[in-house]
Formats: C-alpha cells, sequence, structure tokens
C-alpha cells in the first residue's frame, strides 16, 4: 500500500512515518509518510495555484473526470473495502455496502448534474420601484478547501466532502485522521487516475499543531471538519482568526422513538443494526431508544435475541457482522459509560464486556434497560455499540426525552400511523427525521447532513450542502435607459410625496385611502415618468389590488 502523500500531483515520501495498525489484530497495515510545515505549506500552494485551472475548466470535462473517478472506484472496489476493513475494523461485506457503494452513488450523482446543480437563478423584484430590474444569483465558488477528516468512515465522508467541494468549483487540501491514513491517500489515487488537474486535490498526513497551522493559512478559504465537539469549538476559534468559511459535523445522540402500532420486528431489526453497525461508531447511529411502554417489553425481548445474534470477529472473515472498535481510547470511553449505567442500576440482559479470544478492540454488542437520564448513556455521545432502552408514556413524553440532549443530528419515529408520524417529525429537534428507517440518509445523495445544538453548524451533501461552499452572488441588472432612479437626489417635495403615498398604497388602510392616495400622485407624475417605466406601474397592479 502506498503511504506517500500526494501534492500538486506528485507522490511525496517523507522521513518521518507512522504505522496505520488493524483494529482487529494489532498489526501493521501499512506505513505512512508524515508531512513537515513547509509540505503543509506546499499543500495549500499547490490547491492555490491549481484553483483557477479548476474553477474555469468547462463543467463537461469536469463531469467526465468525476465518471471516469467512478469507474476506476468501481474497478478497485474490492480493494478498497477491504483496505477499510483492514484499516478501520468494519466488515468486508458492510465497507463494501456503505463506503464503496454510497461513494460510488455519490460520484454518479455529482457526475451527471455538474454544471446543473449551481446554475445561475433568476428571480424577480418584490419592490414596485425596482420591478424592471432583473436578478440572477450566482454560485461562485471561493478557492481552496481543507477538509479535516474522521477515522470512523476514513473514506465515505472525505470522498463525500471532496466531491461537494469539487463540483462547487473549489480546490482541496485532506487532511485524514492519522488513524486511518491509507483510505484517505486511496481517494488522491483514483481521482489522479481519473485525471483531476495536479494540485486540485492534495492529501497530506499530519500532525495537530501543523493541522492548525492550515486552518489559520489565510488563502484556505473553507474549512470542513468532522469530529468531535472538544476539537469543534477549536477549529472554530482558529477559522474565527481570518473569518474563514465553515462547516462543522460534531456527532449526535441520536434517538429512535418507537410507537404502540409499530411493526415490532421492523424495529427491532432497525435497531440493532443502527446501533451495532460499525460498531455503533457512526455519528448517526441510534443512542438510545424510547419505546412506549405497552409494547415497551416485546421489542426489548426482540432486541434482547437479535443482538445475539450479532457476531463478532476479524472483518475479513465470512459471516462476521461486527469487528473491533477502531481505536483502544474509543472503547476505553465506552466501558466507562457501561460502568456507570451499571452502577446507577441499568441491566445489561445482553453483552456488557469483551468476547474472549480475540486480540484487538472488541466489545460485545450491548443493550442496556432501566435506563434513566442521569447516566451518561443517555445524554452523553457513546460512539460505541450500545443500545439503551426506555420506555416512555404519552406523545409529549417521548418528544421531551428526544429533545433532551445537547446534541441535534437525526432522529427517527417507528409507525404505521402517517399523521402520527407527521407530528413527531414536526417536533423533533435535529437536522433530518426518518420515518421507520435510520441513517439511510447519510448515503442518499441528495440528501443533506447535518444538525442543530452542538452537533455543528451548516450542512453537507446535495444541492443545499453545495450551497455551504460557494459565495452567492446577486447580479442585478437595469436596462430601460431611465437618466435617474425616482429615489436619487434632489430629496425634494416630489420624493416626499411619493414615499407618503407609496405607504399609503402598499401599507395603508382601506381602498378608499388607496384610492386617495393613487389620485394624488399626480403631483408627482413628472419625477415618476422620468425615473421609473410604465411597466413597474402595470406589475404593480395585482399588488395594490389585493391588499
Amino acid at each position: 500500500m502506498d503511504g506517500r502523500l500526494i501534492i500538486g500531483g506528485e507522490r511525496i515520501e517523507t522521513d518521518q512515518k507512522l504505522v496505520s495498525e488493524n483494529p482487529a489484530t494489532l498489526e501493521a497495515v501499512g506505513e505512512v509518510s508524515v508531512a513537515s510545515r513547509e509540505l503543509c505549506e506546499k499543500a495549500i500552494g499547490a490547491a492555490k495555484a491549481a484553483y483557477p485551472v479548476w474553477r474555469w475548466l468547462d463543467p463537461r470535462e469536469k463531469r467526465d473526470i468525476l465518471k471516469r473517478a467512478e469507474n476506476v472506484l468501481a474497478r478497485r472496489a474490492t480493494e478498497v473495502a477491504r483496505l477499510i476493513a483492514l484499516e478501520k475494523g468494519s466488515p468486508y461485506p458492510e465497507s463494501l455496502a456503505v463506503e464503496v457503494f454510497g461513494a460510488l452513488q455519490s460520484l454518479g450523482y455529482y457526475a451527471e448534474n455538474m454544471g446543473r446543480l449551481l446554475r445561475p437563478k433568476r428571480d424577480g423584484h418584490y419592490t414596485p420601484l425596482f420591478l424592471n430590474k432583473s436578478a440572477t444569483y450566482h454560485f461562485h465558488p471561493l478557492g481552496p478547501t481543507l477538509i479535516i477528516s474522521p477515522w470512523n468512515f476514513p473514506f465515505l465522508i472525505p470522498m463525500f466532502d471532496v466531491m461537494s467541494s469539487l463540483t462547487a468549483g473549489n480546490t482541496v487540501v485532506l487532511r485524514p485522521s492519522t488513524a486511518t491514513p491509507l483510505a484517505a491517500l486511496v481517494i488522491g489515487e483514483i481521482f489522479a487516475e481519473a485525471g483531476l488537474p495536479p494540485g486540485a486535490l492534495n492529501v497530506v498526513v499530519c500532525k495537530t499543531p501543523l493541522a492548525e497551522a492550515m486552518i489559520v493559512d489565510p488563502d484556505v478559504q473553507t474549512v470542513m471538519f468532522t469530529g468531535s465537539v472538544g476539537i469543534g469549538r477549536r477549529v472554530m476559534e482558529l477559522c474565527s482568526r481570518n473569518l474563514t468559511n465553515l462547516t462543522l459535523e460534531l456527532g449526535g445522540k441520536d434517538p429512535m422513538i418507537v410507537l404502540g402500532d409499530a411493526d415490532i420486528e421492523r424495529a427491532a431489526r432497525g435497531a440493532v443494526w443502527t446501533a451495532f453497525m460499525n460498531c455503533g461508531q457512526s455519528c448517526g447511529a441510534v443512542e438510545r431508544v424510547y419505546v412506549e411502554r405497552k409494547v415497551a417489553d416485546a421489542f426489548t425481548a426482540r432486541v434482547v435475541e437479535l443482538a445475539r445474534e450479532v457476531r463478532i470477529g476479524n472483518p475479513l472473515e465470512p459471516g462476521v457482522d461486527m469487528g473491533p472498535m477502531a481505536t483502544a481510547g474509543q472503547r476505553q470511553l465506552v466501558e466507562e459509560h457501561i460502568a456507570d449505567a451499571r452502577a446507577k442500576g441499568a441491566e445489561i440482559p445482553v453483552g456488557g464486556g469483551r468476547p474472549a479470544g480475540l486480540a484487538g478492540h472488541f466489545l460485545e454488542p450491548t443493550v442496556l434497560t432501566g435506563v434513566d437520564h442521569t447516566m451518561r448513556c443517555m445524554t452523553e455521545e457513546t460512539f460505541g455499540p450500545t443500545l439503551p432502552i426506555m420506555a416512555f408514556d404519552g406523545d409529549d413524553r417521548a418528544v421531551a426525552l428526544a429533545n433532551d440532549s445537547l446534541y441535534g443530528l437525526t432522529a427517527s419515529v417507528w409507525t404505521r400511523d402517517r399523521r402520527r408520524a407527521a407530528w413527531f417529525a414536526e417536533r423533533l429537534e435535529a437536522g433530518s427525521v426518518t420515518v421507520n428507517d435510520h441513517m439511510y440518509s447519510f448515503c442518499e445523495p441528495r440528501a443533506i447532513w447535518g444538525g442543530i445544538k452542538q452537533t455543528g453548524m451548516g450542512r453537507s451533501h446535495g444541492p443545499y450542502g453545495l450551497h455551504e461552499l460557494v459565495n452567492i452572488k446577486l447580479v442585478g441588472e437595469d436596462f430601460f435607459g431611465k437618466k435617474a432612479q425616482t429615489w436619487w437626489f434632489p430629496y425634494d417635495a416630489s420624493l416626499s410625496g411619493i414615499m407618503e403615498k407609496a405607504i399609503a398604497i402598499f401599507h395603508g388602510g382601506g381602498p378608499r385611502a388607496k384610492t386617495r392616495a393613487i389620485l394624488g400622485l399626480r403631483k408627482e407624475w413628472p419625477r415618476l415618468k422620468a425615473t421609473a417605466p410604465l411597466l413597474n406601474y402595470v406589475r404593480a397592479l395585482p399588488r395594490i389590488l389585493k391588499k
């Protein structure tokens, strides 16, 4: 595996190295070069130099590059999925289905819509005096984007962010997690083989101080960060120094609400998958379940049965459902949450410990019952294979419990009742709400991703996510040829009269007052005629009559 950096289209090896470790076996996956300050600066310089080339490249050529990247990834799909399984620990089928297939779908989407998603949009004006003018909104790239990506989806998350930034017309410096750098370097290889201009995508592995130095580099125009709340605050502080554009995705504590009329089998299977998929290391994972009391026993019993069936082991072995956690530190945090819940009275009908005979960072899928909001597993982000279940009485109580969180990324409601689902969807404080499913929207290219509260700021993915990466510019035009505008100098009695009567016409009383104001405009007609086209008055009539 090639662990050299990618800067300005070149592979660069350095004397300083780090070892990427397999979390299942604790063996080395590969050796990766670590960038110096000079190389980090060189990467930003390469992105800056490539920016005008990439920005003004014909959209058809950009589309062809993304299509070729799609073809390259499709050809290398099994290799990439295997690397993800080795470096991060998710089972091979999961790596293939979620990270590789998800990336392929988004490559196809952005390629097919290159040049359309950010096409200029025409619009009109509301103010009567401006009705002769046209307005067009243009979406212009901002320049070099620094992407700081996490270890939990080491291929999919940076690939999504790279695609979005490139589609917006920006160039990229990608700084991956030092825990999973090889998957990110493959992204650079794929785009290089697809013919992306040198410097449009640079991949640099570096230590935290140098990542911070890149954030404050004045040539970086946007920072996209995915990670913890604490580090997110630090990134935000650093971005404030240059008022750098910023999107933050900082995690979640996502609730699942199971109503009494839900399909219990579907809900139980959905809960087990979304809690234990990727070993629970997903910001959109179900981290707390609230189930209506009348079906709580049946739901919990089925969840426990299904959790016992989850097969743990080496992610490259056939039939394995859940691999190891990515790091020893994250496993320790999850164990602390479990111990805290147990000490406060929670019961653990399945899981709660480390499986025997496995050398890596393994932890059993754990179901917790008898939980409440005094426990860390219900209020802090766990980011591991735990599934706490709490019964509730009454829909208002369910909403209150679900919204009792510092986070607001996603939430799900499980019911057969469309009206009840809509009622919950309106009241849940989250960036997205899904009904009878959970977390799938992350892999839907047209859907947004992001949340509120301490989940972060801004959105990524899809058409709306692109708006976070561009300058939305208004271009207003007036070709009617009048020598002056109504509101220009001189400030005399005629302007005062026009504005007083306009206020009465558009914002004043009843028909009689409007009629008097319209008739009174005869005194100011010379100024109106000289400064505004007759078309304006014709276009304003519907609003006058409506009011």
